[in-house]
C-alpha cells in the first residue's frame, strides 16, 4: 500500500500504536539470531504495509516497513514465520501499546479474544536483556 510515510512511528518506553485497531493479522515473521533470540518481529495486518517493531537500548520501537525486501536466512539471523505456530491468522486487534517493565519496556497486542502476544525482555530487571515473544490469554 503506497501513501503511508515510512520510517519509525514510535521510539520510547511507553506508546500506544492505535493503527492497526480492529484489523486483523495476516502474516507475523520473527528474526531471531543464532541462539534463537527474538530480535525483531515484522507484522503485516490487512490493506496496511509492513511494519516492524523491537526492543532495544530498554524501550519500544515501532517502524512503517512499507515491503518486505531481502529477508532471508544468514549466518548471523533467521526469519521464521510464525503466524501458524501461534495461531494468529485473521486474530483480529483490539490495540497495541508500550509499557516501562522494570528497566526495560515491552510492547503488547491484545486481541478480541482477550488473548495477547507481548514481546518482552527474558529479564526485564536487567536493562537491555535479551528478548523473548510469547503468546497468553491473561
Amino acid at each position: 500500500m503506497k501513501g503511508e510515510p515510512r520510517g519509525r512511528l514510535h521510539q520510547e518506553s511507553e506508546f500506544v500504536f492505535d493503527e492497526f485497531n480492529g484489523l486483523k493479522i495476516e502474516q507475523l515473521i520473527v528474526c531471531e539470531n543464532h541462539k534463537s533470540e527474538t530480535i525483531l518481529i515484522y507484522i503485516k495486518v490487512k490493506n496496511r504495509n509492513w511494519h516492524q517493531y523491537f526492543l532495544d537500548a530498554g524501550i519500544g520501537f515501532w517502524e512503517n516497513w512499507d515491503n518486505l525486501e531481502d529477508i532471508e536466512d544468514d549466518e548471523q539471523f533467521k526469519y521464521v514465520d510464525s503466524t501458524e505456530k501461534l495461531n494468529l491468522n485473521g486474530k483480529q486487534i483490539s490495540k497495541i501499546y508500550c509499557t516501562s517493565d522494570f528497566k526495560n519496556s515491552r510492547i503488547v497486542i491484545e486481541f478480541k479474544n482477550k488473548e495477547k502476544l507481548i514481546l518482552k525482555c527474558v529479564n526485564p530487571e536487567i536493562f537491555d536483556s535479551e528478548c523473548e515473544l510469547i503468546k497468553t490469554t491473561e
